[in-house]
């Protein structure tokens, strides 16, 4: 897609409020491709599956992280204290709750 084209998408998702909208669901996107995105995963029954175990994920980015982090060992290590974790979502609540002391 060209910047133009992005840029027109955007103004008209965000600051227009164009929604495309799921007929089997009524879930409602920002973007036709997210909603053909949802419609394949929740609807169509597509997955991506592993091919190194039995681990299926309705979003291939999704495969794509268990992967990185499942198989080929990527780890985020924290800033603080060095302890390995697995994804930059557990890394952020690791150090909320261990170095920040927040409760969840």
């Amino acid at each position: 897609a060209t910047q133009k084209s992005s840029l027109l998408t955007h103004q008209k998702s965000v600051h227009k409020g164009q929604k495309f909208l799921c007929q089997e669901c009524q879930h409602q996107f920002s973007s036709k491709s997210n909603l053909t995105t949802h419609q394949k995963s929740m609807h169509m029954g597509k997955t991506f599956d592993c091919p190194d175990c039995d681990y299926r994920a309705r979003q291939k980015d999704n495969l794509v992280k268990h992967q990185q982090n499942v198989h080929m060992g990527r780890k985020f290590k924290c800033p603080t204290c060095g302890q390995q974790l697995s994804s930059k979502s557990t890394l952020i609540t690791h150090h909320k709750s261990v170095h920040m002391g927040q409760k969840f």
